[in-house]
């Protein structure tokens, strides 16, 4: 399972995962959570689950969600 984080930072938002090697900085939470489901999709698509955690400005976890890995199926006859 990939994980994907979003927590505050002064200037704004910062989303972080292992699925990729950049940390991303956004203004608004929003705009951070909006990019964590796309970016969580796309690694469901490809066969991946994913896990956004979006921490609050005190630390706590405020909410947690999975996308689970999409499954190709076989088309018989097809």
């Amino acid at each position: 399972m990939k994980r994907i984080e979003i927590s505050p930072v002064d200037s704004g938002w910062m989303l972080r995962t292992e699925a990729m090697e950049s940390v991303l900085f956004f203004k608004s939470e929003a705009s951070a959570e909006s990019a964590a489901i796309r970016l969580a999709q796309g690694l469901a698509d490809a066969g991946e689950e994913a896990a956004v955690e979006i921490f609050l400005r005190d630390g706590s976890l405020g909410r947690r969600f999975t996308t689970p890995p999409m499954r190709l199926q076989n088309i018989v006859g097809a």
